[in-house]
């Protein structure tokens, strides 16, 4: 099995980690089941702890620091530190800083397209731009972290203010930095630098919104039939007989007005001595802003697992691993809370909840209003009046069996999805490689046009042609670079996160059975041979004179487990129910899968349809250049 590595872009991986909740009397319950035991990564809010390889990503970065070769002259510094990652450390830089880095990065880092924009805003000559691209990116890397990026505009400023462009340079001058001046970007959100991006492409966690109703009502037909028919298994379940035929669950509301939640996070951090992230949840169709920490979000998963145990309970990321708050980790962080919360709002029952609605509505803190809350840890089952009757109804009569079998399917498909996930991501990032080698390839063949142009320019008239064409040549590769790079971030958020969200819902249902197994210990047969021991001896009671007393006792012990019996056959009618109702939730989410690869597939087409328009018209300027020997004199 292929597991995931140490991604620049995302993470797909979760780790062991588990957390208590009080309904399951102290059992551990997992945040999530699908580890690799191969890798970790610190930063990662979803590593595991075991040992690692080497990663792509890893070889990707496999030097730390930058190429100094062209750095000085002399080889000597006198600054304390030789690193762009390192030079800048502790001081204090204008807000316009980190503005600019987060409009610009993806996942926690920028990529080498993006940069490359940057330094053309701030409209340098291209040997400065392949000097500062020489100084600040590390060899072999297709981006850069926060401390490369900040480092990168301040030698822009640097360079606009006539200093030398050099780290040392920048390390002598590092208290009086302002802001470069850079000319207005065209567009300022990295996933939206071409117009030609189709609507199918944005970050589909919306997906399912997109989706005819029409088309999902036909999904119920089948739901009752989505596993084959056989006897029931030999369990130890209450064996329960029906007046009438299985009835179908009504699923017409399940997916209307299907809500987007966005998360972002706060740029300012809050707290006295330890500061902490905040997260902005907006929703538009509750048209609220409302500020959330990350264990607010934990506060209500194990609401949740305490209210609705025979519900899918959506997957949260685990607590912080490693002790770093790097923007890498956020970002992470941030995506697995996205999809958590969308799994929330999408569910047919969660979604009810006041609790959930008042999460993302309260604009007090959590710590506020919760306090208010009934602290009741009554579950759904207790908590509510159930049609039990009705819900015999829906439940088929081979129950254990599809349950089983759809486990079963589920574990195979986690396994398949989680190399899918690993896929995509190698997938991505090797487009986001060939960006970063195209923009490198451009500036290469910029600054060789600036040479040849000042070498041949009097003497060839054919030469000045050849520079010309490189221009050409370098700019239309530029283009194709910020395409891929376009294609990269639209990947990131869109089918690599709609197949994580697949992947969530996939492991929810395993969790589901193996908390309804821990949790449904069937003792009916236990109680039914105690009622025919206690009947029997009531019977033989009757018969002998003045053992009333005793003969009350017994009564009042037939009636108590005649009560806890029929209790119990209840239960089971109602975990029934609920795994039924979530595996037919899980069966409808097939919908969701078909939207997914429909949008994958048309924005791939739009994508190819540019890049051929754009090596079409590179193919016209490349036939105007001279390829005649005797034109070079």
């Amino acid at each position: 099995m292929i597991h995931e590595d140490n991604d620049p872009l995302t993470k797909s991986i979760f780790d062991d980690s588990t957390f208590q909740t009080p309904f399951m009397d102290g059992q551990s319950m997992h945040v999530s089941h699908f580890a690799s035991s191969h890798h970790i990564d610190v930063n990662d809010p979803w590593g595991n702890v075991g040992g690692h390889e080497a990663s792509h990503a890893d070889i990707s970065r496999s030097f730390t620091s930058p190429n100094l070769q062209s750095l000085s002259l002399t080889g000597k510094y006198d600054y304390p530190t030789d690193t762009a990652t390192l030079i800048l450390s502790g001081i204090a830089l204008p807000e316009t800083y980190s503005k600019l880095f987060n409009e610009t990065q993806r996942s926690g880092q920028v990529s080498l397209s993006a940069l490359h924009k940057i330094l053309e805003r701030a409209q340098l000559s291209s040997l400065d731009i392949e000097k500062i691209i020489q100084m600040i990116v590390p060899t072999g890397s297709s981006y850069v972290t926060r401390p490369e990026f900040t480092a990168t505009l301040a030698l822009i400023y640097c360079v606009q203010n006539h200093l030398d462009l050099s780290l040392e340079s920048l390390y002598q001058h590092r208290k009086v930095l302002g802001f470069p001046i850079l000319t207005p970007a065209k567009h300022s959100n990295p996933t939206n630098n071409f117009d030609f991006l189709p609507s199918s492409l944005s970050p589909i966690t919306n997906s399912l919104s997109n989706i005819n109703t029409s088309s999902l009502s036909l999904l119920s037909s089948s739901d009752s039939n989505a596993s084959s028919s056989s006897p029931s298994s030999s369990t130890s379940t209450v064996a329960i007989q029906r007046d009438s035929p299985t009835q179908k669950l009504n699923t017409k509301d399940w997916f209307k007005d299907i809500e987007e939640i966005k998360i972002t996070i706060a740029p300012e951090r809050e707290g006295f001595i330890f500061k902490h992230v905040n997260y902005i949840v907006t929703s538009q169709q509750r048209s609220s802003i409302v500020l959330r920490r990350f264990n607010d979000f934990w506060w209500l998963m194990e609401f949740l697992a305490c209210h609705y145990p025979f519900r899918m309970l959506p997957i949260l990321p685990p607590k912080k691993l490693g002790g770093r708050d790097d923007t890498v980790f956020l970002e992470k962080r941030r995506k697995g809370l996205t999809r958590f919360i969308s799994s929330v709002v999408r569910h047919p029952t969660l979604r009810d909840d006041s609790v959930v609605s008042k999460f993302l509505t309260e604009p007090s803190e959590l710590a506020t209003w919760s306090k208010h809350l009934p602290t009741s840890l009554v579950d759904e089952y207790k908590r509510n009046h159930h049609n039990f009757e009705h819900m015999l109804s829906i439940i088929p009569d081979d129950i254990e069996d599809r349950i089983q079998r759809r486990r079963t399917n589920v574990r195979s498909s986690i396994d398949q999805y989680v190399n899918m996930c690993y896929i995509m991501e190698r997938t991505i990032r090797r487009m986001n490689d060939q960006a970063s080698d195209y923009i490198r390839f451009s500036m290469s063949l910029d600054a060789l046009a600036q040479s040849e142009q000042r070498y041949h320019a009097s003497e060839c008239q054919s030469c000045q042609r050849i520079v010309g064409g490189y221009k050409t040549v370098a700019k239309h590769i530029q283009k194709d670079s910020g395409i891929l790079d376009s294609q990269v971030s639209i990947s990131a958020e869109g089918v690599l996160e709609n197949l994580k969200f697949v992947r969530d819902l996939l492991v929810s249902f395993r969790e589901l059975v193996d908390r309804k197994d821990k949790i449904m210990v069937d003792n009916s047969g236990e109680l039914e041979k105690r009622l025919s021991i206690s009947k029997n001896r009531l019977n033989q009671q009757k018969k002998i004179p003045g053992k009333e007393q005793e003969m009350k006792q017994l009564v009042g012990s037939i009636q108590s487990d005649e009560q806890a019996l029929e209790e119990r056959k209840r239960h089971q009618i109602f975990i029934h129910s609920n795994i039924w109702t979530e595996m037919t939730y899980l069966h409808k989410q097939q919908a969701f899968v078909s939207a997914l690869y429909g949008n994958y597939v048309n924005g791939m087409m739009e994508f190819l349809k540019v890049r051929a328009e754009n090596w079409r018209l590179l193919e016209h300027s490349v036939s105007e250049m001279p390829v005649d020997w005797d034109e070079y004199l």
